[in-house]
């Protein structure tokens, strides 16, 4: 209880009036008091010209996150699964679309930068994965066209396979294609897709395989399966475009390996010229601060 200057005594209140807060907390001898705290009427949050660039930065860098999670979440070595590799892929992308914007601040840039809250993940030169992992010898990646060959040789067997693959059932290949999102026209914004490619076990190693059957050999994960060609010993793997969404011929992949007890990735970034990139291409949108600045400094 609390004595009033009016005499009698009073409760203390606790709780909010107005934009008012009231609590209970201690003077200086360590008697309760009564505290009360006022809210902020208006916040003051201008939209300067860095702050707008900072904010568009990171909904790029987001937008990538949501998009390339199952990939992004276990693709850096040195970094556990789950929030401490994601945080790793926006510390390095978060650097790099920051660069590429002020470089380039209205056009040829290598990142379609998202306004502040716009949706969509728009191409760019994403790092999504860093490691020392190294593909087996007779599994090779191309660029473009055809992103995985293994050298079966000869006898095109489950067994040979197998040897050729080179990777334990827990370890793996990730295969990652795009497609055009449904508003791509307007937004430009695509849509990853990956396959994640394990060995299976439990097949007889005389298994004969054909274009048919050879995917039989692998544990599919993911949201499209690739398609298989044999030819001159060798199981090539494309992306499939079977449905009717635009699916590029252009792909990237990942191994994924297991070392002293913890897995280790291969490089990946993509680009559209050699090796595994895939570019933007796309001039800057402007987002307004005041009345007459845009953050790329161009004409509307």
């Amino acid at each position: 209880m609390a004595k009033s200057k009016n005499g009698g005594s009073r409760a203390f209140l606790r709780g909010r009036i107005g934009s008012d807060v009231y609590s209970i907390g201690k003077n200086g001898k360590g008697s309760r008091q009564q505290v009360v705290r006022s809210l902020a009427e208006t916040v003051a949050n201008p939209r300067t010209q860095n702050q707008m660039f900072g904010r568009m930065v990171m909904s790029t860098v987001m937008q990538a996150v949501h998009a390339f999670k199952p990939i992004i979440d276990h693709s850096f070595d040195g970094f556990s699964k789950g929030q401490p590799s994601i945080s790793e892929f926006i510390r390095r992308n978060y650097a790099l679309v920051k660069a590429d914007a002020a470089a380039h601040p209205a056009s040829d840039n290598s990142f379609g930068l998202d306004k502040y809250q716009e949706k969509g993940l728009k191409r760019g030169l994403w790092v999504l994965s860093a490691g020392s992992a190294q593909y087996p010898a007779a599994v090779t990646y191309a660029h473009g066209g055809t992103p995985l060959a293994i050298s079966v040789g000869a006898t095109l067997t489950y067994g040979a396979l197998k040897a050729a693959w080179g990777l334990t059932p827990e370890e793996y290949i990730t295969l990652i294609c795009f497609h055009e999102a449904a508003d791509y026209e307007e937004s430009g914004a695509v849509v990853p897709a990956f396959c994640r490619l394990s060995i299976k076990e439990n097949l007889a190693d005389d298994t004969v395989l054909t274009a048919e059957n050879a995917l039989a050999a692998f544990n599919l994960e993911g949201d499209f399966t690739p398609a298989v060609r044999l030819s001159d010993g060798n199981i090539m793997m494309n992306g499939d475009t079977s449905d009717e969404s635009e699916l590029y011929g252009l792909q990237w992949s990942i191994v994924t390996r297991k070392e002293n007890g913890s897995f280790i990735h291969s490089d990946c970034q993509l680009s559209n010229g050699g090796g595994q990139k895939f570019a933007a291409d796309v001039a800057l949108p402007t987002y307004p601060s005041g009345s007459e600045q845009y953050l790329n400094g161009g004409d509307l």
